[in-house]
């Protein structure tokens, strides 16, 4: 089977004392579609091979109708070092037009704002090949 590319997504940058030019930054972030019980959501998520599961928030799990607080609870960190809860859930996830079973978190601790979910090791890294290239600001999947 084929892979599917993905341009990274551009988004604006604050300036810093070291960065003191840059005005945007890119990162690898794709359309994702997740499905419980036949509703079906589109979603955004930054693919981050730093990230141990997949993790929405949970604003987005109510929308498809999961009760998320009565799903299995874990606690993650990240790198501010600061734990945060999220419930899981099995749901179908829709990524380059393939559909896959996916143990994904759903979080309160993550804004409703906040404009993407994350893809992590356990849910898509185990599920795809993945290659990055920053040069071209594309991410190329291909399913396992």
């Amino acid at each position: 089977m084929a892979g599917m590319k993905f341009p990274y997504k551009q988004l604006p940058a604050n300036h810093s004392v070291a960065f003191p030019k840059r005005t945007k930054i890119y990162r690898p972030i794709i359309p994702v579609t997740i499905e419980y019980n036949g509703k079906k959501v589109g979603y955004e998520a930054l693919i981050d091979s730093g990230a141990d599961w997949n993790i929405f928030p949970e604003a987005l799990g109510g929308i498809i109708g999961i009760d998320v607080q009565k799903g299995a609870i874990d606690t993650f960190g990240g790198i501010g070092g600061g734990k945060f809860t999220a419930y899981f859930h099995d749901v179908t996830l829709y990524i380059g037009g393939w559909p896959m079973k996916a143990w994904c978190g759903f979080s309160p601790d993550i804004p409703p704002k906040v404009a993407h979910g994350i893809l992590g090791q356990n849910g898509f890294f185990d599920e795809f090949i993945v290659k990055f290239e920053m040069k071209k600001l594309e991410v190329e999947i291909k399913k396992i």
